[in-house]
């Protein structure tokens, strides 16, 4: 009885295209075999990438064959992946070697020409590309417009060209689709138009390279024949011009347009020691990404503290280019009673349409801040430059309405306390033989500001601690402020309770899990302290000055 045996052709590794030269409008076929290796994996075809795109995912296919000679079988199975190519560049390319199982392909040459003028005659009857730009030369980080115009009869069909791809520029979309009809040569086209910001990040020479379409014409039907069409442009070069020499800024703008503005929370704005007011700066340019905004240089001055949340950028795109704008926040809480000023914010910038450097301003202004709550109260005093003179002007502000409704609630409250204080030595007067039945002046009831702060404290409320926390002061230590709290005490662990309060309440990023039963245990531990032990420290500084 005659035997069958089996046997295994070695293992080869091939690639062959079928085609060796072609136009940069063309798709070359990559085909790769590999025979007799078992469960192979997929190859890495990255290395390919360099020179050629490649056009959606490799087709894989395997197949198994058997052949029989002098009673023996012999069997062969084959990988193959068939891969579409389409060249980046015009030249002679190179398709490198692919390695799988321990093996590697041949490198294989390619040689790519660029389109025949016949060719290029015949598809733009049917299908062309315009590309431009709105300078030829421009600033780095500076924004050109490029536009991208598709025309195309009823029949055609493909794909736009993606944006384009530039490793020294950033690349914003701000005309996603634009679409309408024209006539070229006595000839009606559609026209999909697409419009990008380019913002170069070096100096030197910036291209754009050619755009290239590749669809195909004809019906839709299952009968029909489709032909191939291509429209391909010539690419641009920009001259990208570095940081003028003569700039005097510190971050480098340049924009169709630049400004910076202001705004308080309450007009005008009204100071006072120990209470927050909000300043809110504006950035706002035309041709720059919010990217490239700077960030407001930090107050410091020595009778303030300020709380600046992080700045809210945002951009939005128009048809001539982005549009961005910054805008800061700083909460600022005077510290003493007294003139404050703000100084001028300058920032330099440089106008693209005019070539030249210009600068934003916000101009420097004075303010008197208001002792505490308690205290006498004044009309602020605002110094605003004048544009007739170099010598600052005062203007006195008329009293706003705020303060006629405080003053109105003082008097009447001082009349109650007065016809309250007048009923009582009455009361006392025909009360014979008590000596502890005399008149005293009025206090705030420390008990009552106690029992408020407690509460807040235990409830977690931030805003209503920090307010009763300077009333309960103010009648336990008779101090007008916070901060004077701080300096009489001088305690690290009330300062850091402050801290902790105000960050919560003044800045976005601060401390979001505040505890008020911290700040209650040290405020019943303060309460608990004697008089002697809170007042020697002041008692002595004024009995031995230095």
């Amino acid at each position: 009885m005659a035997s069958l045996t089996c046997t295994t052709i070695l293992a080869a590794v091939t690639a062959t295209v079928d085609r060796n030269t072609l136009t940069t409008l063309e798709l070359l076929s990559l085909t790769i075999r590999i025979r007799n290796v078992p469960d192979p994996q997929t190859p890495d075809f990255s290395a390919i990438e360099k020179d050629f795109e490649i056009v959606g995912v490799p087709n894989s296919n395997s197949q198994q064959s058997f052949t029989w000679v002098n009673g023996r079988a012999t069997s062969e199975t084959t990988m193959t992946y068939t891969l579409s190519l389409r060249p980046r560049r015009e030249g002679q390319l190179r398709i490198p070697p692919v390695r799988i199982a321990g093996e590697q392909t041949e490198a294989i040459l390619i040689n790519v020409v660029p389109p025949s003028a016949a060719i290029q005659r015949r598809d733009a009857r049917f299908v062309f590309l315009e590309t431009g730009v709105d300078k030829t030369s421009a600033y780095v980080q500076s924004q050109i417009i490029y536009t991208l115009k598709l025309f195309y009869t009823e029949s055609i069909n493909g794909s736009f060209p993606p944006p384009p791809d530039l490793p020294d520029a950033v690349v914003t979309t701000i005309v996603d689709e634009k679409r309408y009809e024209t006539i070229v040569n006595n000839q009606r086209y559609h026209v999909l138009e697409k419009r990008y910001a380019i913002f170069p990040q070096k100096s030197g020479v910036l291209t754009i390279p050619p755009e290239v379409f590749r669809g195909t014409r004809g019906g839709s039907g299952f009968f029909s024949q489709r032909q191939q069409v291509s429209a391909l442009t010539e690419g641009l070069n920009i001259t990208v011009m570095p940081k003028p020499a003569l700039f005097s800024g510190e971050n480098w703008i340049a924009a169709l347009s630049f400004d910076v503005s202001e705004q308080w929370n309450e007009q005008p704005p009204v100071f006072m020691v120990g209470e927050p007011i909000n300043r809110v700066l504006t950035m706002h340019a035309k041709g720059l990404p919010g990217s490239l905004l700077p960030p407001f240089k930090e107050l410091e001055i020595g009778n303030i503290k300020t709380y600046v949340d992080p700045p809210d950028v945002s951009e939005s795109a128009q048809e001539d280019g982005l549009v961005s704008s910054s805008i800061t926040t700083v909460g600022i809480v005077p510290t003493t009673a007294g003139p404050i000023t703000l100084p001028e914010i300058r920032i330099p910038w440089w106008n693209i349409r005019t070539d030249s450097e210009e600068v934003a301003v916000i101009p420097a202004a004075t303010y008197d801040v208001l002792p505490s709550v308690g205290s006498d109260a004044s009309v602020p005093d605002i110094t605003v430059p004048s544009p007739q003179s170099t010598q600052p002007q005062v203007i006195r502000e008329p009293a706003s309405l705020y303060w006629m409704y405080i003053t109105l609630a003082l008097g009447l409250l001082c009349l109650f306390t007065s016809w309250k204080w007048w009923s009582a030595r009455r009361t006392m007067a025909d009360v014979p033989g008590d000596p502890e039945n005399t008149a005293t002046d009025f206090q705030p009831d420390e008990d009552q500001l106690y029992l408020n702060l407690s509460r807040a404290c235990k409830d977690n409320q931030a805003t209503d601690a920090h307010r009763y926390l300077f009333l309960w002061a103010n009648a336990r230590f008779n101090t007008g402020s916070l901060q004077a709290l701080q300096q009489r005490l001088k305690r690290d662990d009330l300062n850091d309770e402050i801290r902790k309060l105000e960050s919560v309440l003044y800045t976005s990023d601060g401390v979001q899990d505040w505890r008020g039963a911290d700040l209650l245990k040290l405020v019943e531990e303060l309460r608990d302290q004697k008089d002697e032990s809170v007042s020697r420290p002041d008692l002595l500084s004024e009995l031995n000055p230095h």
